[in-house]
C-alpha cells in the first residue's frame, strides 16, 4: 500500500451497525480507533454501509479501495431481520402439524403480550388457513403411535402452494425433539417435489421440547428467511471491491456467525445491533474493572437495556420479540421506543406520549429539514439546549433550532404550555420510559440497581445517563469515547459464537451414559459449525450448560455445567440451581425434596476472532477541565435555567476533571453531567461519571 495510513502490519478491522436513523462505523488498525456516521437508507443497506465506510476510510487518510485488501475483519450489526420482524412484510408461511394440533399456534397456549395497555395474543406468523394437519403420531417417549405417510404431507404441501400461494413451508410435529424422524422424511420428500419451496423442521432448527416455542421459532426463520438479501448483495460488493474475508454477521447471542451460516436460521439476527452493543459494553467494563452494570443505548429509534452479571451478559431461550413469542437464544435485551428519533404525540384522553412512532433516517427529526413535521426527542433536545445546532455530528450537519421550536410549540399549544415547557414534558416522558425498562429488568431477577454500574450508549444515550442513574440510586455511570458508535465497536469486536441444543427430560441424578451422548452429539454439531465459519481448531472453546426447573414446572434456569456428566457433577449442578432458584425467588418457593429436570442441554462454542480493541493511553494527573463556552440549559416547570460549562471531548486528557453542571460536546454525542455530579476521563478515554459526589 502506498497510502501511509494504510500499514502492511496492521491489524485492521472495520465494525458496521445499521441503525434506522444513522449507520454507524469504527475503523480499528489495534492502535487507534476511528469512526464515522452516515444517514442509513432504508430499502438500500449497501448504499449507507458503503457511505460510511467511506467517509472512515477518509478519516485514515486513504480511501475504500486501498484499504479493503488490508481488512482482516469485517463485523456488520444489521436491522434487515428486525425490520421484516417490525413491519411485518415477511414472507408468507404455511405449516404441517400433527393432525388434531392445527390450532397449537392460534390459540399460542394462553400467552398474552401487551400492546398499548392490552394484552392480546402473540402476532401470528401464519393464518390459520395455511395450517394443516398430517396423520402422524410421536409419543413423549419418542415411541412412533401412528406412522407418517410421506405421500400426505407432500400433497399437502402442494395444496398449501397452489391454493394459498405460500413462499415458505416448516413441518413441526408432536414430540419431533424426542424423534424427528417423521419430521426428516417429510422435509426431505417436499424438498424433492418442490425443489424451489423453502422448507425446514423445527425440530431441525431448535430441538427442544415446548412444541409452541419451537414452532414459533421455525416459523420466524421461514417468515424472515427473504431478509438477508441485501445483505448478501453487500457483501458481494464488498468483496468485489478486496475484502479478503468474509464479512461476519452479529447474532442476537451476541457472537458472531458468516452469512451463509446466518442463511440457516436468520431469525437469530433480530437482536443484531443491540447485542453488538452488550459485547462493547463488556469490553468498557473490562476496562473499567467492573463486573455488574447495565447497559443503556439510546438509539435513533428504541432505548434497549440489558444486564451483565458477574461478567457476563444476562441471556434468555425464549419471550417476546417485538410482539412475536418464540424460542431464541438470545441476550435479554429490553426495549422501548425512546430513541432520538421517537415522536412525541398527544393521545385521545390528552396525555403526551413518546414513541412507539420514530421520524427514522427519512424524514427524520424537524431540525434535520428533511421534511420532517411532528416533534421528536432530538427537536426537544435542541430547544432545551442540550445539543448545539451549529456543532451536530462535530460540524459536519446544521440543526435548525427554528424548526424544532415551531413543532415542540404546535405540541405545546395542544397542552397550553409554550415549546420549552413542552419540551420539557418530552425530557420527562422519555426519561420514565427509559427507567421502567431499567427498574423491570433488575426488578426481574431480584437484584438491587445500586450495586450496579451504568454504562451509558448511543448517540443521545450521553444526555440521560445520569438522570437515569439518579432516579434508580446508581451512583456510577461510564460513557465510552465510541459511545454513540458502540455497537459499531461490538460488531468489530465480537467473537464467533454457535450454539446448539437438545430436549433431555431427565430427572437428576440421570444416567450418565445418556447425558454423555447427548453432549458428545452436540458438541460434534458444534465443532463442526465453528468450523464452517472458519474458526480454526485451537481457537474454539466449547462449554456446556443445562436447562433445569423442578419436575413438571414450566420455566427453567439456564446454569452453566462442565462436560463431566458424572453423579458428583450432577449433585453440584442440582445444589447450585437450588441456590440460583433461591435467590430469585425465595426461599419460600422451595419445595423440599422436589426432583430436579434437565429439561435441555446445549452446547456452547466460542471462535477467537481478529477484533478491535478499547486501546489505553498514558497515564496523566488529574485537573480540572477548562470550559470553552458556557451554554443555557433550560428546564420546565418555571425553573430557572442552567449555566452550564462547555467542554469539547477532544480537549480532555485521561485525568481531566469535568464538574456539573457541564455539556461534554463531542464529534458524534453530547454528553450531560449534572449539578452535583462529576467526570473524570480514565486511560481509555472513558468518561467516569460520579453522579453525586
Amino acid at each position: 500500500m502506498t497510502t501511509a495510513a494504510v500499514q502492511e502490519d496492521a491489524v485492521w478491522c472495520i465494525g458496521v451497525d445499521v441503525g434506522g436513523t444513522f449507520t454507524d462505523v469504527v475503523l480499528s488498525d489495534g492502535a487507534r480507533v476511528r469512526r464515522a456516521k452516515a444517514p442509513s437508507t432504508p430499502g438500500e443497506l449497501g448504499r449507507g454501509v458503503l457511505d460510511a465506510c467511506r467517509l472512515v476510510a477518509e478519516r485514515a487518510g486513504t480511501t475504500l479501495e486501498q484499504l479493503l485488501p488490508s481488512v482482516q475483519r469485517f463485523g456488520l450489526g444489521t436491522t434487515a431481520v428486525t425490520n421484516v420482524i417490525a413491519s411485518r412484510t415477511g414472507r408468507r408461511v404455511g405449516l404441517l402439524t400433527t393432525a388434531g394440533f392445527e390450532d397449537l399456534v392460534p390459540v399460542a397456549r394462553g400467552i398474552r403480550t401487551s400492546d398499548n395497555g392490552w394484552l392480546v395474543p402473540p402476532t401470528a406468523l401464519v393464518e390459520p388457513a395455511d395450517i394443516v394437519g398430517v396423520r402422524e403420531r410421536v409419543d413423549r417417549s419418542g415411541t412412533v403411535l401412528t406412522k407418517l405417510e410421506v405421500a400426505d404431507a407432500v400433497a399437502a404441501a402442494r395444496r398449501l402452494v397452489a391454493d394459498h400461494g405460500i413462499e415458505a413451508l416448516v413441518v413441526s410435529f408432536l414430540w419431533a425433539a424426542v424423534n424427528d424422524g417423521h419430521e426428516r422424511d417429510a422435509v426431505a420428500a417436499i424438498r424433492e417435489a418442490l425443489p424451489e419451496l423453502p422448507v425446514s423442521s423445527a425440530a431441525a432448527l431448535l430441538p427442544v421440547v415446548r412444541e409452541y416455542d419451537r414452532t414459533q421459532f421455525a416459523l420466524l426463520n421461514a417468515y424472515t428467511s427473504g431478509a438477508l438479501d441485501g445483505v448478501e448483495e453487500l457483501a458481494r460488493e464488498l468483496a468485489a471491491r478486496g475484502l479478503p474475508n468474509d464479512v461476519l454477521l452479529v447474532h442476537s447471542g451476541g457472537g458472531s456467525l458468516s452469512v451463509a451460516e446466518s442463511r440457516r436460521a436468520p431469525a437469530t439476527l433480530a437482536e443484531s445491533g443491540p447485542a453488538a452493543g452488550v459485547v462493547a459494553a463488556l469490553a468498557a467494563c473490562e476496562a473499567a474493572g467492573v463486573t455488574d452494570a447495565v447497559v443503556g443505548d439510546v438509539g435513533g429509534t428504541s432505548y434497549d437495556v440489558s444486564l451483565i452479571v458477574g461478567g457476563n451478559p444476562s441471556r434468555r431461550t425464549r419471550g417476546e420479540l417485538m410482539g412475536v413469542w418464540t424460542a431464541l437464544p438470545m441476550l435479554d435485551i429490553d426495549s422501548v421506543g425512546a430513541g432520538g428519533g421517537s415522536l412525541a404525540w398527544i393521545d385521545p384522553l390528552g396525555i403526551l406520549r413518546v414513541g412507539p412512532r420514530s421520524a427514522g433516517a427519512r424524514p427524520g427529526p424537524a431540525c434535520y429539514r428533511r421534511g420532517g413535521t411532528e416533534p421528536t426527542v432530538t427537536d426537544a433536545l435542541v430547544v432545551l439546549g442540550y445539543i448545539d445546532p451549529d456543532r451536530f455530528l462535530g460540524g459536519e450537519m446544521t440543526l435548525d433550532r427554528e424548526a424544532a421550536v415551531e413543532v415542540c410549540g404546535r405540541l405545546g399549544t395542544a397542552m397550553g404550555v409554550g415549546p420549552e415547557q413542552a419540551a420539557w414534558g418530552i425530557w420527562e416522558v422519555a426519561t420514565a420510559g427509559m427507567v421502567r425498562a431499567l427498574r423491570s429488568q433488575f426488578a426481574e431477577r431480584g437484584l438491587d440497581p445500586r450495586a450496579f454500574t451504568m454504562v451509558s450508549m448511543g448517540g443521545c444515550g450521553g444526555l440521560f445517563a445520569a438522570a437515569l442513574a439518579r432516579e434508580l440510586h446508581i451512583g456510577r455511570v461510564l460513557v465510552p469515547e465510541l459511545a454513540s458508535v458502540f455497537s459499531a465497536f461490538g460488531a468489530a469486536a465480537s467473537d464467533i459464537r454457535r450454539e446448539r441444543s437438545r430436549a433431555a427430560g431427565l430427572v437428576l441424578p440421570a444416567d450418565p451414559e445418556v447425558l454423555r451422548s447427548i453432549v458428545d452429539r452436540l458438541t460434534a454439531e458444534v465443532t463442526d459449525d465453528l468450523a464452517a465459519d472458519g474458526v480454526a481448531p485451537g481457537n474454539a472453546q466449547v462449554g456446556v450448560e443445562a436447562e433445569l426447573r423442578f419436575h413438571r414446572q414450566r420455566f427453567e434456569l439456564a446454569m452453566e455445567w462442565s462436560d463431566d456428566v458424572g453423579e458428583d457433577s450432577q449433585a453440584a449442578l442440582r445444589d447450585r440451581f437450588v441456590g440460583e432458584y433461591s435467590r430469585r425467588y425465595g426461599k419460600g418457593a422451595l419445595v423440599s425434596g422436589a426432583p430436579v429436570e434437565v429439561a435441555n442441554v446445549r452446547v456452547v462454542g466460542v471462535g477467537r476472532t481478529v477484533r478491535a480493541r478499547l486501546v489505553p493511553h498514558p497515564a496523566e494527573d488529574d485537573r480540572d477541565a477548562i470550559p470553552s463556552a458556557r451554554r443555557t440549559i433550560h428546564r420546565g416547570n418555571g425553573r430557572e435555567p442552567w449555566d452550564a460549562g462547555v467542554v469539547r471531548h477532544e480537549d480532555l486528557r485521561p485525568g481531566s476533571i469535568v464538574t456539573g453542571p457541564a455539556i461534554v460536546e463531542a464529534a458524534d454525542t453530547t454528553i450531560w453531567v449534572p449539578a452535583g455530579a462529576a467526570a473524570r476521563m480514565d486511560a481509555h478515554r472513558t468518561l467516569d461519571i460520579e453522579v453525586d459526589r
